[in-house]
């Protein structure tokens, strides 16, 4: 067997179509039930509308809270749909007032007013099933990589939820779009997350000072965009939490650490990895839980006697770590994270740091396996271990 070449790392914390189309014919339309979350309205009048006079004469709301919305106007024909997340299971309205004009000024003196109600939580089963840092579960949609997707549901309600796949939006934001597009629609990114009188910071920018994410709270929600600075600082992600959902969650880590939470948390970056690999054109790794003991004890350790590195005290290195474990290969990489309170935002962390990023994406590797373990914090250390055999 040659001899293992290793490459190792570590990181700190830090479909809108329409279903259907009505005519504005009369004053209301009648309420509807069980609409798509991303359904496109389109009004039509009996004369061409003059776009200037939209703005303030259309809007759609939950309550007493608006929806930010995207119109357009073509000819007679006046189109609306929401540019954020709507919830399931949810009452909401669209408004437009009778005045509305035409290209001649004058007003169409036709106001509608439609009730609608989102559908029902999606019946379908979740192929696998993730605990969380909050009172929420993720619940991953498919086994396809390139259909990767998570929902957070906390009992039948959708509390959160995280995008990845390129082309696909949430919050008026496209996966693929750029830093600069999400600071025109909402600007600076909030500074701290408030609990209990409390105020926790949130931290965007790395070692090197690169904005790498922002949060922002956009309706009933607390929403990331993590941004890839190897890519000109496109949206790589999005993941979002309910305001109500967060406020679960006591301080920066989830508290409550058990062994079905670690495991959760090991896995769910296993399908991180591996839908990044997929979307770069890389097969997917081996996921190998049997060897994660392998990585547990590096993690316990750091946790334990406050260092990170991936050389214990007793002078032991990933090499030896993996070999002791019993493993066979001829490449090996580790990767270590810190300080970041979930999966995703150790995965995104780790994405943009040039080496850990190399490993993620080295096309001679075949396995991994994943070690988590917290310090008295809650904090989790994550060990991963990534080999060819």
């Amino acid at each position: 067997m040659k001899k293992p070449t290793a490459v190792m790392t570590i990181v700190a914390s830090l479909l809108f179509i329409a279903l259907f189309t009505e005519v504005a014919a009369a004053k209301t339309w009648p309420s509807f039930s069980n609409v798509e979350l991303n359904k496109e309205w389109k009004v039509t009048f009996n004369r061409d509308i003059d776009p200037r006079s939209i703005d303030r004469n259309v809007y759609m709301s939950k309550g007493s809270t608006k929806v930010a919305i995207a119109t357009s106007v073509s000819g007679n024909i006046l189109t609306v749909k929401p540019t954020e997340q709507l919830s399931y299971s949810s009452d909401y309205q669209l408004v437009v007032s009778p005045n509305i004009t035409d290209l001649n000024g004058k007003v169409m003196n036709e106001a509608v007013t439609v009730l609608f109600t989102t559908v029902n939580v999606p019946s379908q089963p979740a192929y696998k099933t993730f605990e969380s840092e909050y009172d929420m579960t993720w619940n991953m949609m498919s086994e396809d990589y390139k259909e990767f997707y998570l929902i957070g549901r906390t009992a039948s309600e959708e509390t959160g939820g995280y995008e990845t796949r390129s082309g696909q939006s949430a919050f008026g934001i496209t996966v693929g779009a750029n830093r600069t597009d999400v600071e025109k629609k909402y600007g600076e990114p909030i500074h701290y997350i408030s609990k209990d009188r409390v105020n926790y910071t949130q931290n965007y920018k790395d070692s090197n000072g690169n904005k790498t994410s922002g949060t922002y709270v956009i309706g009933d929600y607390y929403v990331t965009f993590f941004y890839d600075i190897h890519k000109s600082n496109i949206v790589r992600s999005i993941t979002w939490v309910k305001k109500t959902t967060e406020a679960t969650k006591p301080g920066f880590f989830r508290t409550a650490t058990t062994n079905a939470y670690r495991d959760s948390l090991e896995e769910m970056m296993v399908h991180l990895i591996n839908q990044t690999r997929v979307a770069e054109g890389l097969h997917p790794l081996i996921y190998t839980p049997q060897h994660n003991d392998i990585g547990r004890k590096h993690s316990a350790d750091m946790a334990m006697n406050n260092y990170f590195s991936h050389t214990d005290p007793d002078g032991n290195t990933a090499l030896r770590r993996m070999q002791a474990g019993g493993l066979m290969f001829s490449w090996y990489g580790e990767n270590l994270a810190y300080g970041q309170y979930s999966a995703i935002y150790a995965h995104e962390a780790l994405m943009n740091s040039k080496g850990h990023r190399d490993n993620i994406l080295r096309e001679n590797f075949t396995h991994v396996l994943v070690g988590v373990a917290f310090n008295s914090k809650g904090a989790p250390y994550f060990t991963i271990n990534f080999y060819r055999q």
